[in-house]
């Protein structure tokens, strides 16, 4: 190699590493999102300098690299991956060459010598919306509940935290971001508003009585007697800590999925799946079930229920009956 090749090479070797250290730092939201990011990265390139190639090959070496990298494990069987796994690879691929190329840091050309992102032209699976989806039977609800013990201040916290999310099927940052003035009581009943839900929406959920009672006698524990003498900013859902630094805090995402591994043993999101199944079981209809969940499209909600311009839910008070909710 002379000195010219050996030039060349120092670069193009830079400029990727320089395009895959700045598509990390662009991309990677959490250290979790970035070690997913950078194992597959690496994983790929890996297989590229198996057979003399690397991220700048030509674009036909790095599609069929690619299509083969996201398809199979990478255990000596080469068993296949499911269709979501596969796509997920390709979307992660795309993301760091549309980055590349944004950046003239790498230009992979095709047979013509137009320079083109090669996940471009591979091939994703088909994957049936809401493919998988699973939900809690309401007597699996029940026992977990039934096993939260409410004579202490924690288990009144968590108790209607679970109940708030089982009955709205609400989704996790539009419950964790309630405070005092999202909340509005009129007779034993509670009003939620959720702010800023998907699509910009403001949603209203009015509470059976059973369910605002749990509401309440947690508020009520926390806060004290005189809640309308709160503070519009104070926090529905805080940290219950011996630890005086952190006691009082906003329970933040974490905290409440950790509430539900805890007691239902499954991602917060599962409570809105078992809420449209309740909604499905209690007699609800597909517009009553897209009003209440915030679907923009009746077809978006068909495909969910099959795998209410109102506030009041008229089949909460059944829901609460089958969860076991007193």
């Amino acid at each position: 190699m002379d000195d010219t090749q050996a030039l060349s090479t120092i670069v193009d070797s830079t400029s990727i590493d320089l395009a895959i250290a700045g598509w990390l730092d662009a991309h990677s939201r959490s250290a979790k999102t970035r070690k997913a990011y950078q194992d597959t990265i690496n994983q790929f390139r890996g297989d590229l300098q198996r057979i003399g190639g690397d991220l700048d090959s030509d674009v036909r070496t790095l599609a069929m690299v690619a299509q083969r990298f996201a398809s199979f494990t990478s255990n000596p069987d080469k068993e296949r991956v499911s269709a979501s796994t596969v796509n997920l690879r390709l979307a992660i691929l795309s993301s760091f060459y549309t980055y590349a190329l944004q950046r003239y840091l790498i230009a992979p050309m095709d047979d013509t010598g137009h320079v083109l992102n090669p996940l471009k032209i591979v091939a994703r699976e088909k994957v049936e919306a809401y493919q998988g989806i699973h939900w809690l039977e309401p007597d699996e609800v029940k026992t977990a509940l039934q096993k939260i013990d409410r004579s202490t201040l924690l288990g009144k916290r968590d108790y209607a935290l679970l109940v708030v999310l089982l009955a709205t099927g609400r989704r996790l940052k539009e419950v964790a971001g309630l405070s005092w003035q999202h909340v509005k009581i009129k007779g034993q009943r509670v009003t939620l508003t959720f702010e800023y839900c998907k699509g910009n929406k403001t949603m209203r959920d009015t509470l059976s009585l059973a369910n605002s009672k749990a509401l309440l006698t947690w508020l009520h524990g926390y806060y004290g007697k005189e809640l309308n003498r709160l503070e519009k900013h104070r926090p529905l859902w805080v940290t219950l800590s011996r630890n005086t630094k952190q006691a009082g805090r906003p329970l933040g995402i974490q905290g409440i999925q950790q509430v539900c591994r805890k007691y239902l043993e499954v991602h917060t999101h599962i409570t809105r799946h078992t809420f449209s199944q309740l909604m499905i079981k209690a007699g609800a209809t597909l517009p009553e079930l897209q009003a209440r969940l915030g679907h923009e499209s009746l077809a978006t909600t068909g495909i969910y229920a099959r795998a209410l311009s109102s506030d009041v839910n008229p089949h909460a008070d059944t829901i609460t009956m089958m969860l076991g909710i007193e």
